[in-house]
């Protein structure tokens, strides 16, 4: 039965630890600075002055999300593979 909990823990904790760190960089970032204004930006249709700058840094962001996911399922993957591969597995 141990072999069966082990993965699921282990997807669980490294979940937990990556939710921690991006919480983290967002408050170190200031993503919660201005909550005032935010709230209201949707309803403003205002285009924002660097807009060319953040296409720049939205390849990057798309980059660093795709690599996150494919980590992500590489991991889910390699606890599926020990559930079913590993000793006295389906």
């Amino acid at each position: 039965m141990h072999g069966y909990y082990l993965p699921w823990v282990l997807l669980i904790v490294v979940s937990l630890w990556v939710s921690l760190a991006g919480f983290l960089w967002a408050l170190k970032e200031g993503q919660f600075s201005e909550q005032e204004r935010a709230r209201y930006l949707p309803l403003r249709g205002e285009l924002v002055a660097g807009a060319r700058k953040e296409k720049v840094s939205g390849r990057r962001e798309l980059i660093v999300l795709i690599g996150v996911l494919g980590i992500g399922g590489a991991l889910m993957l390699c606890a599926l593979i020990v559930l079913f591969l590993g000793p006295g597995g389906g």
